[in-house]
């Protein structure tokens, strides 16, 4: 039976920063125990009653304690650890068919380096040839579909010559004994008459006390097998017996790998998708569905040396929904979640350049950084957005400065350099958006 550590498998450093991403993405602290509850990762403090288990297939190998956002963390190691279950799975079964193969390849040094039932016969052909006087040479195997005999190998006597002595064939392979006969003139022909055979030997192809197979071997002429004959042809057999074995391994063996390969592939891709999955989650809103705080600090820095290497300017436009508390106060949470929704859909809307960043600051405040766009560029889509948010006309009985729902706005623009810091862009919109609020609000502000 396989088993998984939780322990090795946080051991590991991408995971481990995965992790840590995830943590800090949700903003929760998170206890983390193996199957004996032991911690393996968190500070040990009781954080929750409420514990997440992390499953590999059947088996829970541990848990993660904390609250209901935490499931999310226990759900995505269950599938990174079902991923390490899967591999080491087809890894065993790998190395099981490898074992078999090889040690059905040591029976014989000189047989079993072929690798094709065709290449086999031709071999077995030639190296009756070499033992014995035939002039016709049979190998024939058991079809496992239709349970009858299907001639893979023959000494290149005409096509339409037939088989006349297959009753001793059938004989063969139901006691899985060989049998020889001579001088049998008058005891084998076929049914027209035009072919008699003297002399033959019939050996049956077994592995493990099961028949899989003939070698059939026959002669016109009184040719007097012997049981020497009868003794080299048995080791030839029992040695194509194994070699055949090992083809059709051999054969299913590339059609697993190639099986394998899907699956490693498929996993892959799964695994991919789960872990792009998991950095969205941990850089968007959950509300709005725009990026968090955490992915506007990584942006603005990415943006900030990008302006200084290329000397272009880089603007910040804070924006704060008017007397939202007020809002919160009287149409209650759902109504105001919805309301950030609706703004923040009208901010997606006016904000459409693919190196530009719209993001939830914090509560009812959003960030927009707008790359290489000067302190003009920057007022206009201040301005639309101003005026986008008031055109939805979202009632708003409470404001005492508008009857619908408004924005004010602080906007700050610079060209960066290596002794300055964003920390002054961020300060500087940061008082705009205050001396918006202090102007009566619903309006835009640069400092």
């Amino acid at each position: 039976m396989v088993k998984l550590s939780l322990k090795k498998i946080l051991a590991k450093p991408d995971l481990l920063l995965m992790l840590e991403n995830w943590i800090n993405g949700l903003h929760i602290s998170i206890n983390i125990l193996d199957k004996e509850e032991k911690i393996i990762m968190g500070d040990g403090g009781f954080l929750s009653s409420k514990r997440h288990p992390i499953q590999a297939g059947l088996e829970v190998i541990g848990w993660v304690e904390g609250d209901e956002k935490a499931a999310i963390i226990a759900e995505s190691l269950s599938y990174i650890a079902y991923q390490e279950l899967e591999k080491k799975l087809l890894a065993i079964e790998t190395l099981d068919k490898y074992e078999e193969i090889n040690f059905l390849y040591d029976l014989s040094a000189k047989i079993s380096t072929c690798l094709s039932i065709e290449e086999l016969g031709s071999l077995v052909i030639n190296e009756v040839k070499n033992l014995v006087e035939a002039e016709q040479i049979w190998l024939m195997l058991i079809n496992h579909k239709n349970g009858r005999l299907k001639i893979v190998a023959d000494s290149h006597y005409p096509s339409n010559q037939k088989l006349s002595n297959s009753l001793i064939i059938s004989h063969v392979l139901k006691t899985g004994k060989a049998e020889i006969l001579n001088d049998v003139w008058e005891n084998i022909a076929d049914g027209e008459g035009n072919q008699r055979i003297c002399s033959l030997i019939c050996l049956p192809l077994t592995i493990q006390n099961k028949t899989i197979g003939v070698v059939n071997i026959t002669h016109s002429k009184p040719i007097n097998y012997s049981a020497e004959d009868l003794k080299l042809l048995t080791a030839l057999t029992a040695q194509t017996a194994a070699a055949i074995q090992v083809a059709q391994y051999y054969d299913k063996l590339k059609e697993y790998s190639y099986t394998l390969e899907q699956k490693v592939a498929e996993r892959t891709r799964d695994l991919e998708k789960a872990k792009q999955k998991l950095e969205k989650l941990a850089t968007t809103d959950q509300l709005t569905q725009l990026a968090n705080r955490r992915k506007f600090d990584q942006y603005l820095q990415y943006e900030w040396r990008r302006s200084i290497r290329e000397k272009i300017p880089i603007s910040l436009i804070l924006c704060d929904v008017d007397h939202f508390k007020l809002y919160n106060d009287c149409y209650g949470h759902l109504a105001g979640d919805k309301c950030l929704k609706r703004v923040a859909k009208v901010m997606e809307t006016i904000v459409k350049r693919s190196a530009d960043l719209v993001a939830r600051y914090g509560g009812e405040e959003f960030a927009i950084v707008l790359s290489n766009t000067n302190l003009e560029g920057a007022q206009k889509v201040a301005e639309d957005i101003r005026l986008a948010v008031a055109k939805r006309k979202i009632p708003h009985g409470v404001s005492g400065a508008n009857p619908y729902v408004t924005v004010s706005l602080g906007i700050s623009t610079t060209i960066p350099s290596l002794e300055s810091s964003s920390k002054t862009l961020i300060n500087t919109a940061d008082k705009a958006l205050y001396q918006a609020k202090e102007r009566g609000r619903n309006c835009c502000c640069v400092l």
